[in-house]
């Protein structure tokens, strides 16, 4: 009986351990590299939704704004200080907005008056070709620039008022949500400034 089922389960149960105490040591050693570039990536994320910053400061959630008494939409999921020579200089939020494809993650770079620095999409399943272009530059430059007080707008037409945005050739759908994820982003900003 001990050759028949003790034995080979007393071996099994040594292999185990040890395959358990390998993998331990293993995540042990690269934890720490993993953590660091996963925040040097972040870094890189922020730096293209506001070039002029050289710092952000550690995320609020979501959360965490709502219980400072900050009116954050269901939309908006971190907020970032994005600093220049050790003073703050503006926000980056973290947002997402459903899109065709999904969830559309962008990060909006917001300056103290409003400006909107930059938009950089960060992930989404939009359509290659079509919804996907909402990422281009073509289509996210057209947000750089004075906010405006409401919201923007979406049009199918060349805009002729300054919040208005073009849509992408049939991906109205896309370009909305982009639009969207932009104006909680600066709702949230004029939140935190007392409705400027």
């Amino acid at each position: 009986m001990f050759k028949d089922i003790i034995k080979p389960s007393l071996i099994l149960f040594l292999v185990c351990a040890f395959v358990t105490g390998a993998l331990a040591y293993v995540n042990g050693v690269t934890k720490p590299i993993i953590d660091e570039n996963a925040r040097i990536a972040e870094q890189e994320n922020l730096k293209s939704a506001y070039i002029d910053a050289d710092n952000f400061q550690d995320p609020k959630t979501a959360d965490l704004l709502k219980s400072e008494g900050i009116d954050a939409g269901d939309a908006i999921e971190k907020l970032y200080i994005a600093q220049k020579d050790g003073k703050s200089i503006g926000y980056v939020v973290a947002v997402s907005s459903s899109g065709y494809g999904g969830k559309i993650k962008m990060l909006v770079g917001i300056d103290n008056d409003f400006n909107i620095k930059g938009v950089s999409l960060i992930s989404h399943k939009e359509t290659p070709g079509l919804g996907a272009k909402a990422s281009e530059p073509n289509f996210t430059d057209q947000f750089l620039g004075k906010a405006p007080e409401k919201t923007f707008n979406v049009v199918k037409r060349v805009p002729n008022d300054e919040n208005e945005i073009q849509a992408i050739t049939a991906a109205t759908v896309s370009s909305k949500a982009v639009t969207r994820g932009i104006d909680d982003a600066v709702a949230l900003i004029r939140s935190m400034a007392g409705g400027v």
